[in-house]
């Protein structure tokens, strides 16, 4: 195998605060951290966050990385993921096309991420 231990990296603004969101709402546990990289424990996939400096980097990446998780109940999370800065912008129901519940949201940095949510019915 070519790759292996996938991570994902989120270019944050405020550690601690990007830390506590992804710790709290998730109950992700934190591997390492620094004041300018931490790294949280998503299982098979690693978070990563990476302190942006406005003077080296400019803006900040795509604002939708693409990260998407597998979650029980999304209006569980919502309230976590408001408590600590975050929104759900949108939330789509299940439909031909895509069978599944889709929280599209934003961390309390202004990542997006999806939640998605297999029907209960």
């Amino acid at each position: 195998m070519k790759a292996r231990e996938p991570m994902v990296i989120y270019y944050v603004r405020d550690m601690a605060r990007a830390t506590k969101f992804y710790s709290e709402v998730f109950d992700a546990p934190v591997l390492f951290e620094s004041p300018g990289w931490t790294e949280l424990d998503f299982g098979d996939v690693k978070l990563a966050l990476h302190i942006l400096h406005d003077e080296d980097m400019g803006e900040a990446p795509i604002p939708h990385a693409g990260i998407n998780f597998m979650v029980d109940d999304i209006e569980e999370l919502q309230r976590s993921i408001q408590e600590q800065g975050g929104e759900i912008w949108e939330l789509r129901e299940p439909d031909d096309f895509v069978p599944v519940r889709v929280a599209s949201v934003r961390d309390c940095e202004g990542n997006g991420f999806e939640l998605r949510q297999v029907p209960t019915d």
